[in-house]
């Protein structure tokens, strides 16, 4: 009797199905933002919470901004969806010490249409608010 030496061959594992998960979203500065301040009923708001997470909403925005929007008037409009009426500028100087919050304000009013102020009250209160911001810190 002969023996026939056996040839055993492996083969590897099959591979593994690729990974269903979704891409990471993108992150959500209008949440960010109502969680870094407490607003009254009709959306003023009455104190910053978390000023780094206030300044850190407040610079995606205007990067969203410049991002998706086409024209002025758009850039301004998108940047006027949120309430930005302040019961008080009390925190506006802490504010502005906010790392990249001045920096941020003062790239995107340049691509702003201050005249669709006229229009809208939640617009003219963004303006209100960038302009009190770069203003300390140019001081």
């Amino acid at each position: 009797m002969r023996i026939v030496p056996q040839v055993i061959i492996q083969m590897p594992p099959p591979p593994k199905p690729a990974s269903m998960q979704k891409p990471p979203s993108p992150p959500d500065f209008y949440g960010m933002l109502k969680c870094a301040i407490k607003q009254d009923t009709n959306q003023v708001i009455l104190v910053v919470l978390q000023h780094p997470l206030f300044a850190q909403a407040v610079i995606g925005l205007c990067n969203t901004a410049k991002a998706f929007s086409r024209t002025p008037t758009d850039h301004t409009w998108f940047l006027g969806t949120t309430g930005w009426q302040f019961a008080n500028q009390a925190n506006f100087t802490v504010l502005a010490d906010q790392k990249g919050l001045f920096l941020a304000l003062s790239a995107i009013l340049p691509l702003l249409d201050r005249g669709a102020a006229n229009d809208s009250i939640k617009v003219w209160a963004f303006f209100t608010f960038a302009d009190a911001i770069i203003a300390i810190e140019d001081h």
